[in-house]
């Protein structure tokens, strides 16, 4: 009997150990998928001007989805040369820079844009012409050092506060383009109804060509 117990004790002992070596195995694969890797992303061929779009994965991101007659993709910023390196300039609610007070545009690189805590899909389209491409990254870089904020309010005819797609189609409007051929969506909300510029209305345009999705 008593040997018993003890073999019944390290039975439970056992399968309790294998239980949390498995738990913990999950959580750190977990984490794993977390973290950014820097080289996920180095062999695509970016250039100045091309627009980045990611499907995002949190709830902001799934009410753009749903409120997109395509709902393929929820976000989006363009590509400028900082210091010599490519990276994305955007803006969006809720990922500010360690000391910011309020969501405003900025720069990061694309692995940071398309990490896997924050996209699900992306692709990268780009406009037929280098010379207005070049022009617009140069206004998305002035409108990043001037620190424009982030509209709550999704007003698109006011250009002081911006919301992302907004804001690649004001830096390519400042290159003398429409990316949006002045497409518009109309949403019917309780809280947001009204009509926007979503991503649809402008990577559908037939002047930008996909050279890259995951």
């Amino acid at each position: 009997m008593q040997n018993g117990y003890y073999v019944l004790n390290y039975m439970k002992v056992y399968f309790s150990t294998i239980r949390l070596l498995f738990l913990i195995t999950i959580l750190m694969l977990f984490a794993c998928g977390k973290r950014i890797d820097p080289n996920r992303f180095k062999d695509v061929k970016i250039e100045e001007g091309d627009l980045v779009f990611r499907r995002g994965t949190g709830t902001k991101s799934r009410a753009v989805l749903n409120a997109d007659s395509l709902g393929i993709y929820s976000h989006v910023g363009i590509i400028v040369k900082l210091d010599e390196k490519f990276c994305v300039v955007h803006i969006t609610p809720g990922e500010r820079h360690k000391g910011d007070t309020v969501d405003k545009v900025k720069a990061e690189s694309l692995d940071e844009f398309w990490s896997n805590k924050r996209a699900i899909h992306g692709a990268v389209f780009r406009f037929k012409t280098p010379i207005v491409c070049a022009e617009a990254s140069s206004q998305a870089i002035r409108l990043l050092k001037k620190g424009v904020q982030f509209d709550h309010d999704y007003e698109l005819n006011d250009s002081t506060m911006m919301y992302c797609t907004e804001f690649v189609w004001y830096a390519y409007s400042k290159a003398g383009v429409d990316i949006s051929s002045g497409k518009r969506s109309r949403i019917n909300m309780p809280v947001y109804g009204g009509t926007y510029l979503l991503p649809s209305d402008i990577f559908t345009n037939p002047e930008f060509k996909q050279i890259f999705k995951f």
